[in-house]
């Protein structure tokens, strides 16, 4: 059951540590995962397939376009940490981003 207490989130990426994540924050009463993002096809059907109240695209924009979403978790490849935070934060949104961060000193500072 849905509650007005919670916060809409939204995932990017749900490869290698993705689904620990999405597993977890799914299983809180105060939030809900309402996108998950992600190219592979076969990991959308998993996401499909295991999480039924979450919707999903291929579409990373489409998520961080989206105005009820307060939180974006970032849970791609290293090397694309830098722009989609950077990207999540000017869209007005809270982050989680899986470590490193960046991949370079100059991109964290």
């Amino acid at each position: 059951m849905e509650s007005h207490k919670q916060i809409k989130i939204a995932q990017i990426g749900c490869g290698y540590w993705g689904p620990n994540l999405l597993r977890n924050l799914s299983k809180r009463e105060d939030c809900h995962v309402q996108w998950v993002a992600e190219l592979n096809s076969e990991r959308r059907n998993y996401v499909d397939s295991n999480y039924p109240k979450t919707q999903t695209t291929p579409h990373y924009t489409k998520v961080l376009e989206d105005k009820e979403i307060r939180a974006v978790v970032i849970a791609t490849p290293a090397a694309t940490h830098y722009e989609l935070t950077k990207m999540a934060l000017e869209a007005g949104k809270h982050v989680l981003v899986e470590k490193p961060m960046t991949t370079n000193l100059e991109d964290a500072q």
